[in-house]
């Protein structure tokens, strides 16, 4: 009985996965071919208005849908309640992120803290960090849980969230140094999806995570 739901398990996150990888590249192949006619889309405001509604899409109703179906309840998983756990792990290890940014920042010479209102940065800062959390470190962490100890699970969903950045990095021509960067590139977007995945398991509330996430966010973007 047990094998039989650790399987169920194993094939509700690789339909999960699979769909995801899928649907998400099609999201950029469709960006492409539709921005030669609609020049709306190839506006800062109207990418933003299309990629917001590929991540409803793809990304977060199938995302709620797992957790639904894996006997949890979304608020459960988000745990705004644990206010105490939010700010401890949360904050502190977004804290880390922001040091770590001014010092790059100070060493390199550039303003310590210069962020730019436009799309992109609503995007990158506020909207990306909820939908990936909820999918990731909301969805695909817990499920992963049943099967595998933490350390396991929380590199394989790491690698996972590595993965879901592979195709936007290829469409947009920075695949290769992406790849070959050590700081800012594949590498250091693993590491950072792994504290988040330690965020979200120590504090049991994926809104630490996001908090992490909006907070390292902030100061990479600006």
């Amino acid at each position: 009985m047990l094998d039989d739901t650790l399987s169920r398990t194993l094939r509700r996150i690789l339909v999960f996965v699979l769909f995801l990888y899928a649907a998400w590249i099609g999201a950029w192949i469709l960006l492409r071919m539709l921005e030669p006619r609609i020049g709306w889309i190839a506006t800062d405001a109207g990418r933003f208005a299309y990629w917001q509604v590929m991540k409803l899409l793809v990304w977060v109703l199938p995302a709620v849908a797992l957790i639904r179906t894996s006997g949890h309840r979304l608020q459960d998983v988000i745990g705004l309640n644990r206010v105490r756990s939010i700010l401890l792990w949360g904050g502190g290890a977004g804290l880390v992120f922001v040091v770590s940014a001014l010092i790059t920042r100070a060493a390199g010479d550039k303003p310590l803290f210069s962020p730019k209102l436009t799309w992109a940065f609503a995007g990158g800062v506020i909207v990306a960090p909820i939908v990936e959390e909820i999918t990731f470190r909301g969805a695909v962490l817990p499920e992963l849980l049943k099967r595998y100890r933490f350390v396991a699970a929380n590199t394989l969903t790491a690698l996972l969230f590595l993965g879901i950045h592979l195709p936007g990095w290829y469409f947009q021509g920075r695949l290769p140094a992406m790849l070959a960067q050590p700081v800012g590139g594949a590498l250091s977007i693993f590491i950072i999806g792994w504290v988040l995945g330690l965020v979200a398991y120590k504090s049991k509330s994926v809104a630490g995570s996001t908090l992490t996430h909006i907070l390292n966010n902030l100061f990479s973007a600006s």
